[in-house]
């Protein structure tokens, strides 16, 4: 039995290899996935909020530059306090319109092909850019409806979106010094479904031929592997999860949307290793308890 517990160690590293490559092929590299996630994310209440703050702080920030550069100190007085105080509701108001999930949509879909062409090394990169998500066209519309409800006349302008500056609300994610390293990552992560997959399914026939004295223990060690191996998973994916979100607090992001995002991203890590679970309980539950004290003949 020692060699068969020794394969189903490698099956159940193996398996959770397999588990994240499947992940990260199927949702986070897939262009088709990520605009269903992106759509979850606008559903969810602490990302929609997090992303209504920064769309308000930004307007602020850029509205206050543009009059204090044109010299209009008395306005921006007048002004920006009644800004300030409705920025982020009104916000998250324009955020359940149909025109801003569009707007959402496109500036994800924009910026998840452009990062899928950098990391599959597309277009010739030289390091001195990153890859960002330009959420400007959302803040236009959040600006106009500002206007529409006085301040646009009250800072005499058309449209308090002609304040926005091209570029001002973009979410960078992807740094250039992180590039070389994703790049890296991905070129690992785009061949490794399969051998992974085919590794685990080699160990765990290996862990059942090495037993086969004692199929009953195999088959129930067989079982727990699995069980190990979705538990693993998840264990992996909440200490990863942990790591992301602290690093993203670093940016002052908050800790309930950084997790409600990193849920919503690897739903497929959970779904998989959920799913794993359940077959190993069908496995562990389908041996005979009395077999296990009895070898198999031949």
């Amino acid at each position: 039995m020692g060699r068969s517990a020794v394969a189903l160690v490698f099956a159940v590293l193996a398996g959770v290899l397999a588990i994240f490559a499947i992940w990260a092929n199927q949702q986070l590299l897939d262009s088709g996935s990520w605009q269903s996630v992106s759509g979850e994310l606008l559903q969810s209440k602490e990302v929609r909020h997090r992303v209504a703050r920064f769309l308000g702080d930004t307007l602020v920030e850029e509205t206050e530059s543009q009059l204090l550069a044109a010299g209009e100190e008395e306005t921006a007085a007048a002004v920006m306090p009644r800004l300030r105080r409705n920025d982020v509701e009104l916000a998250e108001r324009v955020m359940k319109t149909a025109q801003f999930r569009a707007i959402w949509e496109t500036a994800n879909r924009s910026g998840h092909a452009a990062l899928l062409r950098v990391l599959d090394e597309e277009e010739g990169e030289d390091g001195e850019g990153g890859v960002a998500i330009d959420l400007t066209p959302a803040l236009r519309r959040v600006a106009d409806q500002l206007g529409e409800e006085g301040l646009a006349t009250e800072l005499g302008v058309g449209s308090l979106g002609d304040l926005v500056e091209p570029g001002a609300a973009r979410i960078e994610i992807l740094k250039a010094a992180e590039l070389q390293q994703a790049q890296d990552v991905v070129r690992v992560v785009r061949d490794l479904t399969l051998p992974a997959v085919l590794a685990a399914l080699f160990f765990y026939a290996l862990a059942i031929f090495c037993g086969r004295w004692w199929l009953a223990r195999a088959l129930l060690g067989v079982g727990i592997a699995l069980v190990a191996t979705g538990a693993l998973a998840l264990i992996a994916r909440a200490v990863a999860g942990h790591a992301v979100v602290d690093d993203l607090l670093a940016g002052r992001a908050d800790r309930e949307a950084a997790d409600a995002a990193w849920r919503i991203a690897t739903s497929t890590i959970s779904d998989i290793s959920i799913g794993v679970i359940i077959v190993g309980a069908l496995v562990i539950g389908a041996v005979p308890t009395r077999s296990l004290f009895f070898r198999a003949r031949y």
